[in-house]
């Protein structure tokens, strides 16, 4: 049986058997689903609220999804109500790090023009997004000089919040990220394996720095850790980590893996591994990257990304 229990008050017993039912016909119907957004059947809806299940996932500013106590038999220790976060392969790889407003590099641009900006930001793919590789291509081929400056003030913080927040596992974080970015969209790096793309960056060594091939796989390591621990490009961050436990993986056949993951090289290399750059839409949300603007008689543009497990 699986009690229940509302601010520390019981209020029912279910049999394991029957949350093991809705499990698999919920995995069925997902899989299944057409959309971003689907319905499910009333039945499941009714399971989730009569067991208090009442939000879908946790608040974004949350890591933790839900909080288990772990027994571990090899060392005798019981660890209560560690927190995970639960990543599903359901649909798109499961993030590490999303994209935000605060979370893209800017750029200032100089050689720019109103007409030259207004020509770079009419260039459209076949389905109406903004051609970023493209307005890319152009803005080189018009010999526009780009200088990374930083990341963008954050509405919560006040302040450039991701770029405070990279300096506490690195503080050459930004420079990094900015070859990443330029790497991709000037210099036509297809590969996006986070593995592949720090070789290319012991390769060009844009911090300058001893030993590359020991410190950029220290430092990714690093930042892509942070952000598992809950660091994010839009509020500060202390260093505390909000999920204590490890992370819950859905595989896409529906098994059920729990990571234990405490601060381990281990896991730090699992990371570095599994995931890989993706470049987002250009919306609002995302900043409206990839579009040239026009500050105090000062021309400016964007780029952005966000992580992803594979």
């Amino acid at each position: 049986m699986i009690s229940i229990a509302v601010n520390e008050k019981s209020v029912l017993d279910v049999a394991a058997s029957e949350f093991i039912a809705f499990a698999d016909r919920l995995a069925a119907e997902i899989r299944l689903g057409k959309g971003s957004t689907f319905n499910v059947s009333s039945n499941i809806t009714d399971f989730l609220k009569r067991i208090e299940m009442l939000h879908i996932k946790a608040k974004s500013i949350y890591k933790s999804d839900v909080f288990l106590t772990i027994h571990d038999p090899r060392a005798s220790v019981i660890r209560k109500s560690i927190g995970f976060s639960i990543k599903s392969e359901f649909g798109h790889n499961p993030t590490l790090f999303n994209t935000a407003k605060a979370s893209a590099a800017v750029y200032k641009v100089s050689g720019m023009n109103d007409e030259l900006m207004a020509e770079i930001n009419s260039m459209v793919d076949a389905k109406g997004h903004a051609a970023v590789s493209e307005r890319c291509d152009f803005i080189a081929k018009n010999n526009c000089k780009l200088k990374f400056i930083g990341f963008p003030v954050a509405a919560r913080t006040g302040i450039a919040a991701f770029e405070e927040n990279l300096d506490l596992p690195d503080p050459r974080l930004p420079k990094i990220i900015n070859y990443m970015l330029w790497n991709h969209f000037f210099e036509h790096e297809t590969r996006t394996d986070l593995e592949i793309i720090t070789k290319n960056i012991v390769l060009k060594n844009p911090c300058e720095i001893s030993r590359p091939e020991i410190k950029y796989e220290y430092i990714i390591k690093s930042f892509l850790y942070a952000a598992y621990c809950g660091m994010t490009a839009s509020t500060l961050w202390n260093g505390d980590s909000k999920v204590n436990g490890g992370f819950i993986k859905v595989s896409a056949d529906g098994d059920v893996v729990a990571y234990y993951a405490l601060e381990s090289d281990a896991f730090k290399s699992y990371l570095f591994k599994h995931c890989y750059l993706e470049f987002p839409s250009t919306d609002e949300k995302h900043g409206n990257y990839a579009k040239v603007y026009k500050e105090n008689g000062e021309y400016y543009f964007r780029l952005n990304f966000q992580i992803r497990y594979k």
